[in-house]
């Protein structure tokens, strides 16, 4: 089966029920459900944007039953099960996706030149942490200031050696080894990944494969606009096509949408079978969770237009600085601004925006409103809902 057409209704079930939310019936839970959910979701976006919750926190939270900060932190750093890298952009990934990545990791190598001063930098680091052990920017004392991936043309705001680290990450000589809030600390990969995902080699045709499907499972529906490789995107559609002869893939047709999407073939009875159950609670999506990635598709399948405005000029916001849109049973009903006072120890409702407001929307988003103050010891501030 080559393609297949489906409903609006279809792919929104379809889609709510890949997430995993808690809502909707929870699927982990504790310790070894954080793993499990990161398995299943494929990547989970880092963002270090903290006015209620971090993205990555926040999203685990709505899926893993128990979940606690911490939880995370072992995953990654204790247990080392999981590891930081670039998928959709910063990302939790899967220990045994490593060598995959691995393989990207080395191709960088070959097309990234280090500006002198920081390639002296860099060499320096990888001794340091040969001899001593995890470091991080704030073990390097140097003054000297350079031009950083983050800093505007001409300003000279970033220590040599944060970008060397930067660097060296992305090419795979370090990696993520710890974090004290969000200060990163930084060991040899062959301290923090097993030997045996160490040595496994990984050819052009199987890194290939594996990232776009890898890509395809973690949507679930997917517009090929958005396969974000790198490749060109002849070399993109002739990719897509052979996996789609092979049948791995399959172009899905939904009613009332111009775009074509893309499912994963193992997932077809899935896309067809799936039925919500009832639900008492909201889920406040984090503006980078899975689900919202893709806004384009937020607009086609559930018809609801969500830009994310942290960065948009005050002046200019629609809405707020951190609005997260309301799911609620089987579509968005509105969007809400959060905010922690943690000296107050009050959980703030500083915007909320309904665009169905009957008395079960409203005493969802009550019990999610009181769930997430729970979960970050706050009392709730007051709720006009």
């Amino acid at each position: 089966m080559t393609s297949i057409k489906i409903s609006r209704e279809q792919a929104r079930r379809f889609l709510i029920n890949r997430q995993t939310f808690r809502a909707y019936g929870p699927k982990f839970s504790g310790q070894a459900g954080v793993g499990d959910a990161i398995r299943h979701l494929g990547a989970v976006q880092i963002d270090p944007i903290n006015v209620f919750e971090r993205n990555h926190h926040h999203a685990l939270f709505c899926r893993v039953e128990g979940y606690r900060p911490e939880m995370l932190e072992h995953e990654l750093y204790t247990a080392k099960s999981s590891f930081e890298y670039f998928a959709n952009a910063l990302c939790i990934l899967p220990m045994e996706d490593y060598p995959y990545f691995a393989y990207s990791m080395r191709q960088h190598q070959q097309e990234y030149t280090m500006e002198p001063e920081v390639a002296k930098a860099a060499a320096h680091i990888l001794d340091r942490l040969e001899s001593e052990g995890p470091l991080g920017s704030r073990h390097f004392a140097s003054v000297e200031r350079i031009s950083g991936f983050w800093d505007s043309q001409n300003v000279l705001s970033t220590k040599v050696e944060k970008k060397a680290l930067d660097i060296l990450h992305y090419v795979g000589k370090v990696m993520i080894s710890g974090r004290m809030g969000m200060q990163r600390t930084y060991d040899l990969p062959e301290r923090i990944v097993p030997l045996g995902l160490m040595n496994r080699d990984v050819s052009l045709s199987d890194y290939r494969d594996f990232i776009f499907m890898k890509f395809l499972n973690a949507y679930g529906l997917s517009q090929s606009s958005l396969f974000r490789f790198g490749w060109l995107d002849g070399a993109k559609k002739k990719h897509l096509s052979s996996l789609i002869d092979a049948g791995s893939v399959t172009e899905v047709e939904i009613g009332g949408v111009k775009r074509k999407y893309y499912c994963p073939s193992a997932l077809l009875p899935e896309l067809e079978a799936t039925i919500l159950p009832e639900v008492q609670q909201a889920v406040f999506v984090a503006p980078l969770d899975n689900l919202a990635w893709d806004r384009d598709r937020l607009l086609d399948i559930f018809e609801f237009d969500y830009r994310w405005e942290v960065y948009t000029p005050e002046v200019k916001r629609k809405y707020g600085y951190y609005v997260l849109p309301i799911l609620y049973d089987n579509s968005f009903v509105g969007r809400i601004e959060l905010k922690a006072l943690r000296d107050k120890g009050q959980l703030k409702i500083m915007n909320m925006w309904l665009d169905k407001a009957t008395p079960d929307v409203r005493d969802a988003i009550r019990q999610t409103i009181e769930d997430i103050a729970q979960y970050l010891n706050l009392k709730v501030g007051s709720i006009s809902c």
